[in-house]
């Protein structure tokens, strides 16, 4: 047995010297893979044979393996040779006609005579299909087919494409602006001052014949900041003919065609589902049109020239009056020459098609042409806003305590003893002009300026009451309270009846003011004069203490004005001149005869510069009056010159002015006020007390309520009359006040005389309580006392009246009015009782006015109401110098609350009694009420509107009015972005018709359909109905956006329940909405976040300046419970909207953005035209056309660029065009057709270089090459240029590369065991590159295999020694048997 295992041991070593002689003979054959010989012993044993005591029994060759690895890459000459860099295998076919693939790694190739690629065993080389791009058409083995290589390229192809890439230089000049061109450009390929660089190529025609085409390049436009590109035109030149380029569509990187909407806004997708281009025609619009971006426009009015000459710079200032009592000095009066204006119905505005125009009042006052600008703007703003009054709640807010508070030596704060209370539900001077208003109804609404003056007055009214009383029924005064210490500084108030109408004319009213020395209770009379001014048609009141009648000069003149000196010479009386001194101011007043005089003198102030005692006469200097330039005299002596103007008394019309602290409006009642004033002037008595010390009484009688029954004669008769009375008549008894004793006496029934003493020393009052007794002691006469006046009752017989006896009827009081210097007449001639017509006598010439005496000086009261609009709140200030320390008052401090019964803050944050702080009285300390939400009703029922804008130009001296909102009408997707249709902006501004007597609505016919709306006009802002010439411009674009802020999350969900404190002050918020600012305090409680979102919307939206006026609307306040924050956004939109917000960090709001609104950016689209200025079109062919094709694209057009323009941007890349530019020209002898690509075209800093060039025509080609690159497609060249591709090679891969069958020449079949073949394309994954022009040398390592080659001998010497051995062994054993 053992030569036989030895025999299969050389056996095996000859196997092995076998493949390594192979391999070894191999090693220069092309892609062969050597084998490797692979063994495995010999072993047998019986199933009863113990294993490990047998002997193998040799080796066999279990097989020969091929090892795969890649061999060494060659470079060749030959294109054919082909190599796999990485995994894979050729694939061929042994025959034309076969079905068999075989494969290999050699991949030296050739061609047959047929022109197929083969080989060297003449096998097919199999690739896929292509396209012309050289795409695989089917990626299978089925599909894939022999390589042939064509020997022409096809018939003659003339030129359609140019692929042309350039580097023109950047520093070139532009060429049109030359001055050669300045009457126009005009190309000339022979001129190269008409271009800037050239290049030309070699085109073919349809026979394949080559012509020279040249492209000129002309520099057109330098970059700018209006628009920062380079741009070249383009020129084509052939056999001497220059071709246009055709229009050129707009792409984008994709190629896709772009679209722009109304506003210039790029798209390749036209967001409306009904619109499209096929068969329709467009305006024609170019890129190059889009440069400039603009904002979206509001709608704008601008009027016609202000009807005031505010200067070149619009500083001079106009005024505005509101005033009733002013109404007739204003244009609207028909003052054609004046320079005032009425602020009422201003002006009637509609913003945005609202359903109903505003009406808007500006505030009295001085204003230059931009302060103007931002009152109106003011005010519309804040007629279209969202602020509501403020309700007045009865038996909640209806009453205010205030108690001021002493401090004592000890420390002790002591307050009033009875406080004072102030009652607003009370009728006040103001609340009884408000239209509509009924105090006493149930919770009355005031605006903000109606509930401070009215707060105002109510509060000034408490505090004279008390500390002076009226006692009901008599009309006499009381003084009480004396703990307010106010004692002293009394003053007396009297008030005239309300003026139906307004005196236009200048009067002198003269009366007596009385006072009473303080220890001996002598009473001083004084007389002086009231002048009612109506200069300027403008109602002043003054008073002086004297007043000097002019006469005549021997001219026969009083007044003389000489225009040429610019003097006024006023004749008096004789000794009329010796009070008036040189500089004092003076004041005209009388009844003119000359015209001049009346309207440019009467009531007017002057100053005087002469003096002449001697002639009786004083003189003014007019420089600076606007006197006329001729000379007028008057002759009349009815005229007055009135000086001296009093410091003890004042006269004003109730309610004008200061009605409030800071008050900008004005509650008018007509009321004339004439009072003391000056603190040398207050006194301790009242007007009661002065009329009782003087005793001075009238008596009337009235029998039975007849007047009549005893003459008004019997008042002046010191005889006297009689007058019987019968039995059960009632005798009334008034008692007036005068100089006189007064007595008389009643007989028949019984004799009783009854004396009333007018001296010094009996009260008044006691007089007639003395009287009344001796009355009564007649049994048959029943006397009581009503007021001021005796009511007797006869009981059973007639009475006789008789021996009234008088002297004087003067009245006695502090203000008694006396009579009027001026006998005025109206226009008719008819008598006006100046008196009546002021409010000071009734239509009976009996005394209309009313005296109280006070101690709250109305114009700067003691204790002022105030609104605090930063933090939302009322204020109360105490003046020091009133009632402080240091004065009689010595009060230190004071508090503030609600009604006595109060128990919580009320609506307008008035706290409670028990929660009241006192505020120190120091100078300038305020008290603070609690921020509060005016809840009434909103002032402004109508649409809301915000941002409206009023602006002035001083060059065209006009006004200009524009919406808050931008845009134009839009159906929703009629735009890019526009998903909702969308309103046009919109304004009108007119102005009612109103009455030129006294500025009311009498017409308020509105027209919406009219820009003026209403049928008056404000000649001031230059709109109304006449203002024809007023401009509108309608809103373009898109609407603007709000200011939005928004803020962080919160750091605990606000969807549940939380509760909101004052601690850190987490309930302040500061929020600035358009530069408006205010600190938001909101209560504390329990809130969720849409709750608390509420409550900051109400208070942010009544925030206002304080300086302006102006007010913040519109803002709203959204929680997001899913992102758990909070969004502000402004009511008004545009990129001066902002709005900034500044909370507690637990809200999320401690670091919120500043939000800017926005104006949309667009262009103003410009249709392309021709050279004769002639709009173009683009029809449904894509041909320009001048006449508009019948179906046109709306909304959308297609967006092309100039024709052979080139654009670069700064940095000198290519902009446009990113397609192919057309050329085309066909004419007789001539024909062109040409697309050119200016892609790869460049504008750097270096001279001008051609970067590319290809064109697509030839003529008819031979095969001049091959390339074959790296993914194994296969090209062919050919000497007319072209580049084909011939097909891509097959790669294919096995999963068991080794179960392969060799078959020789390296190659090798599939088997079951190696697996189908898997085919695709180099280069992709699991394939290796393709390898041209290379050859994959054999794997066989010549040192590796002669190692192999010495082990395999000894391998075979080891084993033939042991058949020697062996059969030596055997010899042996035979020999020994022999």
């Amino acid at each position: 047995m053992s030569f036989y295992t030895a025999l299969t041991g050389l056996n095996g070593s000859q196997a092995d010297i076998s493949a390594t002689s192979n391999n070894i003979a191999n090693v220069g054959t092309t892609g062969f893979k050597r084998s490797r010989a692979e063994f495995g012993d010999i072993f047998a044993t019986s199933p009863l044979q113990n294993s490990s005591s047998s002997i193998g029994s040799g080796t066999i060759l279990k097989g020969i393996k091929q090892q795969f690895t890649q061999g060494n890459i060659v470079s060749s000459l030959n294109a054919l040779d082909l190599a796999i860099s990485g995994q894979g295998f050729f694939a061929l076919k042994p025959s034309l006609t076969s079905n068999q693939t075989v494969y290999t790694r050699n991949g030296s190739l050739n061609v047959n005579n047929d022109r197929y690629v083969v080989d060297s065993a003449g096998q097919y080389l199999s690739v896929y299909p292509v396209n012309d791009d050289g795409s695989v058409t089917a990626k299978d083995l089925l599909s894939a087919v022999p390589l042939q290589l064509p020997v022409t390229s096809g018939d003659p192809r003339a030129t359609s494409n140019i692929e042309l890439g350039v580097n023109v230089p950047a520093a070139a000049a532009v060429v049109t602006e030359q001055a050669q061109f300045t009457d126009g450009y005009e190309f000339n390929p022979d001129d190269p001052a008409t271009f800037t660089n050239s290049t030309s190529i070699t085109i073919f025609d349809d026979l394949g014949n080559p012509t020279i085409a040249t492209i000129y390049f002309i520099k057109t436009q330098n970059a700018s900041a209006a628009d920062p590109t380079n741009k070249f035109d383009t020129r084509l030149v052939i056999n001497d003919t220059v071709i246009g380029p055709d229009l050129v569509n707009a792409v984008d990187d994709g190629g896709n065609q772009i679209f722009i909407d109304r506003f210039g806004t790029q798209t390749t997708s036209v967001p409306d589902d009904n619109y499209f281009l096929e068969g329709k025609g467009s305006a024609l619009y170019k890129a190059d049109s889009l440069q400039t971006k603009v904002s979206s426009q509001p709608a704008s009015l601008k009027g016609e020239q202000a009807g005031f000459d505010f200067g070149e710079e619009g500083d001079k200032l106009v005024e505005i009056v509101t005033d009733p009592m002013q109404f007739n000095s204003t244009k609207e009066a028909g003052n054609a020459d004046g320079n005032v204006f009425w602020g009422k119905d201003f002006l009637l505005v509609n913003i945005d098609d609202g359903d109903q125009p505003v009406s808007i009042d500006i505030r009295p006052g001085k204003y230059n042409a931009v302060q103007l600008a931002n009152e109106v703007e003011r005010a519309i703003n804040e007629a279209y806003g969202d602020d509501k009054k403020i309700q007045i709640v009865q038996n909640v807010d209806d009453t205010l305590t205030l108690d001021l508070i002493k401090l004592d030596a000890d420390g002790v704060s002591t307050g009033l003893t009875n406080k004072i209370s102030v009652d607003l539900l009370v009728d006040s001077f103001v609340s009884e002009q408000i239209p509509g208003m009924d105090i006493n109804g149930a919770s009355p609404d005031f605006t903000l300026e109606q509930f401070l003056a009215h707060s105002q007055a109510r509060l000034n009214e408490a505090l004279n009451s008390h500390v002076i009383a009226t006692n009901t029924g008599t009309g006499a005064e009381t003084s009480q309270n004396s703990e307010v210490g106010v004692a002293s500084k009394l003053f007396a108030r009297t008030a005239g009846a309300a003026m139906t109408g307004i005196l236009d004319k200048t009067q002198i009213v003269e009366f007596e003011y009385r006072s009473m020395d303080a220890t001996s209770n002598a009473i001083t009379t004084q007389d002086k004069f009231l002048v009612h001014s109506y200069y300027g048609n403008r109602p002043e009141l003054s008073v002086y203490n004297e007043r000097v009648q002019t006469a005549t000069n021997a001219a026969g003149n009083s007044v003389e004005y000489d225009a040429a000196q610019n003097t006024l010479t006023i004749q008096l009386t004789v000794g009329g001149a010796a009070n008036f001194v040189s500089g004092e101011t003076i004041r005209l007043g009388g009844v003119f005869a000359n015209n001049s005089g009346e309207t440019l003198l009467n009531g007017r102030e002057l100053t005087i510069f002469s003096v002449d005692t001697t002639n009786h006469l004083i003189k003014v200097d007019t420089t600076g009056l606007s006197l006329p330039d001729t000379n007028f005299n008057e002759t009349n002596t009815s005229v007055y010159a009135l000086r001296d103007n009093a410091t003890d008394v004042e006269a004003f019309f109730e309610g004008a002015t200061n009605v409030y602290e800071g008050s900008d409006v004005n509650f008018n009642s007509k009321k004339i006020i004439l009072r003391e004033k000056g603190t040398t002037n207050l006194h301790s008595y009242t007007n009661t007390q002065l009329e009782d010390a003087s005793r001075q009484i009238t008596i009337t009688e009235t029998v039975n309520g007849d007047s009549t029954a005893i003459t008004t004669n019997a008042m002046a008769d010191a005889g006297g009359e009689s007058q019987v009375v019968g039995a059960g008549d009632t005798i009334q008894i008034s008692f007036g006040h005068n100089n006189a004793n007064y007595t008389f006496s009643i007989a028949g029934a019984g004799a009783v005389n009854v004396t009333v003493a007018g001296d010094t020393t009996t009260p008044f009052t006691t007089a007639i309580d003395n009287a009344l007794a001796a009355i009564n002691a007649d049994a048959n006469l029943t006397a009581t006392r009503v007021g001021e006046k005796i009511q007797i009752v006869v009981a059973n017989a007639n009475a006789t009246i008789s021996n009234v006896q008088s002297t004087t009827t003067t009245e006695k009081g502090i203000f008694e009015v006396t009579g009027a210097t001026l006998a005025l007449t109206d226009a008719g001639g008819a008598a006006i009782d100046a008196l009546e017509k002021l409010g000071l006598e009734t239509a009976a010439n009996t005394k209309a006015t009313t005296t109280k005496t006070v101690w709250v000086d109305e114009l700067q009261p003691p204790i002022t109401v105030g609104y605090d609009e930063i933090n939302q709140r009322l204020t109360f200030k105490v003046d020091r110098t009133v009632l402080g320390t240091g004065t009689n008052s010595n009060f230190n401090s004071f508090k503030v609350s609600g009604a006595a019964t109060a128990e919580q803050t009320n609506n307008l944050g008035i706290p409670s009694a028990d929660d009241a702080t006192e505020t120190l009285i120091r100078g300038g300390e305020v008290f603070f009420a609690e921020p509060f939400v005016a809840d009434g009703e909103e002032i402004q029922l109508n649409d809301k509107r915000y941002g409206a804008n009023v602006q002035y130009n001083s060059d065209t001296k006009t006004f200009t009015f524009s919406s808050g909102s931008t845009g134009e009408a839009i159906d929703a997707n009629g735009a890019i972005g526009v998903s909702a249709s969308q309103k046009s902006s919109n304004i009108q501004v007119g102005r009612y018709s109103i009455s030129a007597t006294d500025g009311s609505i009498i017409n308020n016919v509105v027209a919406l359909n009219s820009r003026s709306l209403g049928q008056g006009e404000n000649a001031l802002m230059g709109v109304g109905l006449t203002k024809t010439d007023a401009i509108f411009s309608a809103g373009t674009g898109l609407q603007a956006l709000p200011a939005v802020s928004t803020g962080a999350t919160a750091k605990e969900p606000l969807t549940a329940v939380f509760r909101l404190t004052n601690v850190g002050n987490e309930n302040v918020f500061n929020v600035s909405v358009n530069g408006i600012n205010g600190i938001i305090e909101i209560p504390t409680g329990n809130y969720v976040g849409s709750t608390l979102a509420t409550a900051l919307q109400e208070r942010i939206n009544q925030i206002r300046d304080p300086n302006t006026g102006n007010t913040v609307g519109g803002v709203t306040v959204k929680y997001d419970a899913v992102s758990n924050n909070f969004t502000f956004t402004t009511g008004t939109r545009g990129d001066e909207s902002t709005i900034k917000v500044k909370g507690a960090a637990r809200l999320g709001l401690d670091d919120v953005a500043l939000g800017v609104g926005s104006v949309p950016q667009i262009y103003n689209l410009t249709q392309a035209t021709n050279a004769a200025g002639v709009a173009l079109f683009v029809n449904e062919n894509g041909q320009v056309v001048e006449s508009p094709p019948a179906n046109l694209v709306e909304g959308y057009f297609p967006l092309y660029i100039d024709e052979g323009e080139l654009t670069f941007d700064k940095s000198g890349q290519l902009v446009s065009p990113k397609n192919l530019v057309h050329y085309e020209k066909q004419e007789e002898g001539f024909s062109i057709d040409l697309n050119i690509d200016f892609s790869k075209s460049t504008q750097f800093a270096q001279p001008f270089s051609v970067v590319s060039v290809d064109q697509d025509g030839f003529t008819s080609g031979r095969l001049d090459g091959l390339e074959i690159d790296a993914s194994g497609t296969i090209r062919a060249n050919y000497t007319n240029g072209q580049n084909n591709p011939l097909g891509k090679i097959v790669v294919a891969n096995f999963n068991n590369q080794n179960g392969l069958k060799q078959i020789g020449n390296a190659t090798y079949v599939e088997t079951a065991v190696s697996g189908a073949p898997q085919v695709g394309e180099a280069g992709s994954e699991g394939f290796g590159n393709i390898l041209s022009g290379s050859l994959e040398r054999s794997n066989v390592d010549i040192t590796e295999e002669l190692v192999n080659l010495i082990t395999a001998q000894r391998n075979f010497q080891a084993s033939a020694k042991a058949i020697e051995t062996t059969t030596t062994l055997t010899q042996t054993i035979i020999n020994i048997r022999m």
